[in-house]
C-alpha cells in the first residue's frame, strides 16, 4: 500500500486532479502519520521537480511571442520582489494547484534549487500538518477548531521561516 502511496504523491502534482489533502489522509489511514509524512514529503518534491522540469521545457517555446514576453514581465512585476514568498505560502496553502505554480516558477524563471528549497520546507509543512492534526489534536485535548488556528498559526510562522530562508539579496530574475 506504501507504494501506491508514494506514487499518488509523485503523481498528485503533475497530473493527479485530486487534493493533496485527500491523498495524504488516505495514506494517513493505510501506512500511519509518519509513514505518510515520510513518503508524502519525498514523493511530492519528487513530483514538484518532474513538472518544474516539464514546465521548463515548454516555457522557452511558449514566451517566444512578443504578448507573451509583455505578459510575463506583467507577471514579474505584479509579483515582484515577494515572488518566493508568495510561492511558499500558495504551496502550503490549497488556492492554487502545484501544476500551476510548477509552471508559473518556470515562466517566472525561479531556479530549479530555490524552488526545491521553497518546495521541501512547504511540503514538509503542508503534509505535516495534514498527517499529525489528528494525533496532535487528540494528544492535547483540541477541538477540530482549535487545531486549525493552531495550524494557521504554524502557517504564518512558516512564511516568516520562508522569507528568511529566501533571502532579500537573491536574485530571481
Amino acid at each position: 500500500m506504501w507504494c501506491v502511496y508514494f506514487l499518488a504523491c509523485v503523481l498528485l502534482p503533475i497530473c493527479i486532479p485530486a487534493p493533496e489533502a485527500a491523498v495524504v489522509l488516505w495514506g494517513t489511514r493505510q501506512i500511519g502519520s509518519l509513514g505518510a509524512f515520510f513518503l508524502g514529503v519525498i514523493g511530492s518534491v519528487l513530483g514538484l521537480m518532474i513538472m518544474y522540469s516539464l514546465s521548463s521545457l515548454i516555457a522557452h517555446r511558449i514566451l517566444k511571442g512578443k504578448k507573451e514576453r509583455r505578459q510575463l514581465a506583467w507577471l514579474k512585476r505584479l509579483t515582484g520582489r515577494r515572488r518566493v514568498w508568495i510561492l511558499g505560502v500558495l504551496l502550503i496553502v490549497p488556492l492554487v494547484s502545484d501544476e500551476a505554480l510548477c509552471a508559473g516558477s518556470a515562466f517566472l524563471k525561479i531556479p530549479l534549487p530555490q524552488f526545491l528549497k521553497i518546495g521541501i520546507i512547504a511540503k514538509i509543512i503542508s503534509i505535516g500538518m495534514i498527517a499529525f492534526s489528528g494525533f496532535f489534536g487528540g494528544l492535547c485535548g483540541l477541538r477540530r477548531w482549535q487545531m486549525i488556528a493552531v495550524e494557521l498559526l504554524c502557517m504564518f510562522l512558516a512564511s516568516g521561516a520562508l522569507r528568511r530562508f529566501c533571502k532579500k539579496g537573491e536574485a530571481i530574475s
